[in-house]
């Protein structure tokens, strides 16, 4: 508890220090929410269309569409992607939190030489070093999930947005092709002994994302799903600014030559 005291206060002593590490937290735990939220809300828009589709070709079967197709193809490229953002992503918060704790190191020089003068051992004072994140990482937590829960509606229809002009910039417009069978012809050529005219052309194009069956309401993703990824967000930042700070601390501390004393 002593130890963990005295992290608090040397955090509080480093206002600016503490200030820096608690932005870069709260921001790179936006950006791994924002980009579970993507994930989440692309899973379930591709289920939700494609459940929408299923009905319509259920109550139009001549309708004709490589819908499915184009759906899945643009919902693999997109899920990839944000893999491979995820990974880099990772990386970047492990990077970014090792210049941190070198630029901390560094600020803090004279303070680690007189730790290492009155005896305090290395690991020691790496322990103390990585006990200040405590409070960048509760504050920037709180921050963040604050935010989220006054905003969730919006952060969720936001994202929806994010994925839809996605799709539509690397991938053509989804179309829907009616054709005639000769059933239908007869169906909508004669009723009543009276021609009918149809409002559509043989093989109309109607693009999807006029009408309805693209349409995903926001309640389709719930805060729960939403709150459980941003705790493993958390869970998982923390590991990186863990690593990265260690990293940081020790090789500034081992490869930098330290006084062992001070000047009289």
């Amino acid at each position: 508890m002593t130890t963990i005291r005295q992290s608090i206060v040397a955090a509080k002593y480093h206002k600016k220090l503490t200030v820096l590490y608690t932005l870069f937290f709260a921001l790179l735990l936006f950006v791994f929410t924002l980009l579970s939220q993507l994930v989440l809300t692309q899973s379930i828009a591709l289920r939700y269309i494609l459940g929408k589709w299923d009905q319509i070709k259920n109550a139009l079967p001549q309708v004709e569409s490589t819908l499915n197709e184009q759906l899945v193809d643009s919902n693999d490229f997109v899920m990839t992607l944000y893999q491979k953002i995820f990974v880099l992503l990772i990386i970047s918060s492990i990077f970014i939190f090792f210049l941190l704790s070198t630029y901390a190191a560094h600020v803090r020089r004279e303070e680690i030489n007189s730790l290492y003068y009155i005896g305090i051992k290395k690991g020691q004072i790496l322990k103390h070093l990585l006990l200040e994140l405590l409070i960048p990482i509760i504050v920037g937590f709180s921050s963040v999930l604050l935010l989220l829960v006054l905003f969730h509606s919006q952060f969720v229809s936001e994202s929806i947005t994010i994925n839809r002009k996605f799709v539509d910039k690397y991938f053509d417009q989804p179309t829907l092709v009616f054709t005639q069978t000769e059933e239908l012809s007869d169906l909508t050529s004669q009723k009543n002994g009276k021609p009918l005219t149809t409002s559509k052309p043989k093989n109309a194009i109607l693009p999807y994302n006029r009408i309805s069956l693209f349409d995903v309401n926001s309640a389709e993703a719930p805060f729960k799903q939403t709150f459980l990824d941003f705790l493993t967000n958390m869970l998982l930042l923390t590991l990186t600014a863990i690593i990265g700070s260690f990293i940081g601390f020790y090789s500034h501390i081992t490869l930098l030559s330290y006084r062992r004393d001070l000047p009289a």
